[in-house]
């Protein structure tokens, strides 16, 4: 058995061999997590309410910064270089979700592309991105994305200059109110 353990920048493996003397030392924050392969540019999906911990190694490097400052999600000069994993997220119609990325050991971005996903890939440069939203705050971030109308969004966990760790993302959602509902007249 080979468990990859990740931390700080830091990837050790660790085996139950008995050639092993001992076990190493893990850094402070160091989190063992599975590396799903991705399937085309996607590693899973998310919905309302969930929440999923992971690791950008071994994702995509489909996206760098020319698709970032094409799609207006970060200004140019960012370097993201990195492997990203992206995930699938479906809104239904009136919903607004709060995606979050926590990520203590590693500086990693997230962005939210509106994008009518078919299975077949993601966007590239050459694409027209509807909208685009990133927050490249250290540690983590938090974007807020909203659907009128049932709408389908891809969440990506992006690493600047090759950087590349665990991470957490959850993703809670609220109800808006309709385009009726916020022109009411009180009293009616």
């Amino acid at each position: 058995m080979i468990l990859l353990i990740l931390g700080c920048d830091v990837v050790q493996t660790v085996s139950n061999s008995s050639t092993v003397a001992s076990t190493p030392e893990l850094p402070r924050c160091a989190t063992a997590v599975e590396s799903p392969p991705a399937r085309g540019c996607i590693s899973g999906t998310l919905s309302c309410g969930a929440t999923v911990q992971g690791t950008t190694l071994g994702g995509d490097s489909a996206w760098d910064d020319t698709f970032y400052s094409k799609a207006f999600c970060f200004p140019a000069g960012d370097r993201h270089s990195g492997s990203e994993r992206v995930y699938l997220l479906d809104l239904p119609a009136l919903t607004e979700a709060t995606v979050t990325l926590k990520s203590d050991c590693v500086d990693l971005d997230l962005v939210g592309v509106a994008w009518s996903y078919d299975g077949t890939g993601c966007p590239a440069v050459g694409h027209a991105i509807p909208e685009c939203e990133g927050d490249n705050k250290r540690g983590g971030g938090q974007v807020k994305l909203q659907a009128f109308k049932p709408r389908t969004y891809l969440v990506g966990i992006d690493g600047k200059a090759g950087a590349v760790g665990p991470y957490t993302l959850s993703v809670s959602c609220a109800t808006l109110r309709s385009h009726d509902e916020m022109n009411a007249t009180p009293g009616r």
